[in-house]
């Protein structure tokens, strides 16, 4: 935390870079006397999950009183003209990875703008097991050795994504949980407590994704401040599907729409090291060999193409277009007509729309086992639906 800059949070509303914010903000305050409140930074699209639990987050943290919360919303038109500019800084054509940037990049563009320096929470996910593709994995041996080898790619992937995406902005990412001495104290724990049980992520129990962090934070900070439980036990969202749940299918029809069903069947005479499978990726390697032509064998892409394609066991959870159950970020608060919502076009040129409060949330809640053990764990029924990975914009005020 030594700086001699303003400095800032990204916080998305995910439980790492709450971690982060609710460990270290009273760190900052401790050891700089400085009383002004810190900036925090949020990027998504109007009422996505990360946008409002990170609005959850900040009030839980004291509100503006000691929170000066800067978010960055956008829509999905807006975003397709930055593709070229975000591939050419990126240096890839990894189309997971860049899903990822892209609200990325925004994220860093408004930040890079107030700060020079932001504190994030990567690197979680290689340390504790965070995806949820871990829920198939068998023995402890095989989450440990899984996590070594998503753990060495971080240079590839995630940290290159954070680096070229801040710097891009003249900004300075920094992350705490990949300390080194923490990296050795967390990857020394016995695998065991990192195994996923797919009954619990089904039933939102404890045993889920990253539940050995999430305990460990379940107590207030130094400065009383407690995580909301819903936000604690939030369902893990990569960038790409936090910052609106239907954001990566609306992009990937844009994209493939710009690319022919000739050009498609061409693709491995075209581009035979790393041929793209889909219209998405080719539209991402074109781009790609505008700037950098002869360049695609200094790329290391995912074996598989997505991040569970190398795993030693087989999941659906994660293909190559993204994550195989939109459900666990999106539920029964979508609803067809309500007042008070909010809609986005579909590449149909309908209106999808989402509830702000649901007409029949009782009858779908009576519907849903996860939710259900959520309310007998003692959340209310907003809670519920936020803790079990659905639409949790529901637990905010919408008069406020």
């Amino acid at each position: 935390m030594m700086a001699d800059v303003d400095y800032g949070f990204f916080l998305s509303g995910g439980v790492d870079s709450c971690i982060v914010a609710h460990a270290l903000m009273p760190m900052y305050r401790a050891e700089t006397g400085d009383d002004r409140p810190i900036p925090t930074f949020t990027v998504g699209m109007e009422d996505s999950p990360d946008m409002m639990a990170s609005k959850a987050m900040v009030d839980a943290l004291g509100g503006s009183k000691y929170i000066d919360h800067r978010p960055r919303m956008f829509t999905g038109e807006e975003v397709f003209d930055l593709i070229p500019k975000i591939i050419y800084h990126m240096e890839t054509y990894e189309a997971e990875l860049i899903r990822s940037a892209i609200p990325n990049w925004l994220l860093a563009e408004r930040a890079g703008s107030d700060v020079k320096m932001v504190l994030t929470g990567e690197g979680s996910d290689e340390l504790f097991a965070g995806y949820l593709y871990f829920m198939d994995a068998q023995t402890p041996r095989q989450v440990q050795n899984e996590l070594r080898r998503i753990y060495n790619m971080l240079g590839d992937i995630n940290l290159h994504r954070t680096d070229r995406m801040t710097m891009a902005h003249s900004l300075e990412a920094r992350v705490p949980f990949l300390d080194t001495k923490f990296t050795e104290l967390i990857m020394s724990v016995d695998p065991a407590k990192k195994i996923v049980d797919r009954e619990a992520v089904a039933t939102n129990s404890e045993g889920r994704e990253k539940t050995f962090l999430r305990k460990l934070f379940e107590t207030p900070n130094a400065n009383g401040h407690v995580i909301p439980k819903p936000v604690l036990w939030r369902a893990k969202a990569m960038q790409c599907e936090g910052v609106g749940e239907d954001w990566v299918s609306m992009l990937q029809r844009k994209v493939s729409a710009q690319v022919t069903d000739a050009e498609m069947a061409n693709a491995a005479t075209l581009y035979p090291l790393n041929t793209p499978h889909t219209k998405e990726e080719f539209y991402y390697r074109r781009i790609f060999e505008e700037s950098y032509a002869g360049m695609a064998h200094v790329i290391n892409p995912w074996e598989g193409g997505c991040r569970a394609g190398g795993a030693a066991w087989k999941s659906d959870a994660y293909t190559r277009e993204g994550l195989g159950n939109t459900n666990l970020l999106t539920h029964a608060f979508q609803q067809k007509s309500t007042a008070g919502t909010a809609a986005f076009s579909t590449s149909a040129g309908q209106k999808r729309t989402f509830a702000s409060v649901p007409a029949y949330a009782d009858l779908y809640a009576s519907e849903d086992e996860a939710i259900q053990n959520a309310q007998e764990a003692g959340y209310n029924m907003f809670e519920s639906y936020l803790t079990q990975g659905s639409d949790d914009r529901s637990m905010i005020n919408i008069e406020t």
